[in-house]
């Protein structure tokens, strides 16, 4: 009775707006890093506070093959340690040294000496897959940056979509492709809403329980890990 009132405000938040916090309810799977096919461009995202995303955006996705052509961030890794250019030479770093000249700001540095430090950093980046693997960030004990993994959504079909940007983790998405390494962490932001039936979305709004979710999608998905 106690969950059920407690549960009210979100319970009215779904009813009148068709929205469920993601905030609440994202949450961080073990995946086979091959099991990613897919990535949605930002433009085809729907509202990053809803975890459940109704109509057809999944049908946008685009083949992850063709990642690079759409992503700095995924790119520069390629550019840097496949074809071996020094990184103020890749694509990414120009976009964020020209938004520094412009704005003063970048998202990666405040200004050149900060942005030469972040891409410097990516060396001990690949240096700890290499050896390690992909390490959450629990194990790493960045417990304030528990979501801080690989962004990802579930389409109606079930696919995990890598989202193209500022949703977390292309570089290391990147490095993992480069590396095969083999499993990783994703952190889901969004299901499409279909995946769930009416008792599943009433039993999670009114719980608020993450595990109830992820055993669902597990079952469906055959996810083992």
């Amino acid at each position: 009775m106690i969950s059920y009132i407690k549960s009210l405000p979100d319970q009215l938040n779904y009813f009148f707006l068709n929205k469920v916090s993601s905030k609440k309810h994202i949450f961080n799977l073990k995946i086979d890093t091959n099991e990613i096919k897919y990535f949605l461009e930002l433009k085809n995202a729907n509202n990053k506070s809803n975890f459940l995303w109704d109509g057809d955006w999944d049908n946008k996705k685009k083949n992850i093959s063709d990642y690079r052509n759409y992503s700095d961030s995924y790119n520069s890794i390629f550019q840097i340690y496949e074809e071996n250019k020094d990184f103020k030479e890749c694509n990414e770093y120009k976009v964020k040294a020209k938004l520094i000249l412009e704005e003063g700001k970048s998202g990666r540095g405040k200004n050149l000496s900060e942005l030469d430090d972040y891409f410097k950093s990516l060396d001990e980046l690949k240096t700890s897959l290499s050896l390690n693997g992909y390490k959450s960030q629990l194990e790493l004990k960045n417990n304030n940056k528990k979501n801080d993994e690989i962004g990802v959504v579930i389409g109606s079909n079930f696919e995990i979509i890598k989202l193209q940007d500022k949703f977390g983790g292309t570089h290391r998405f990147a490095f993992c492709k480069l590396l095969k390494i083999k499993e990783i962490i994703v952190s889901v932001k969004a299901i499409h809403k279909s995946i769930l039936e009416k008792k599943d979305i009433k039993k999670i709004i009114i719980s608020n329980n993450k595990d109830y979710i992820i055993s669902i999608l597990k079952n469906k998905m055959n996810l083992t890990k």
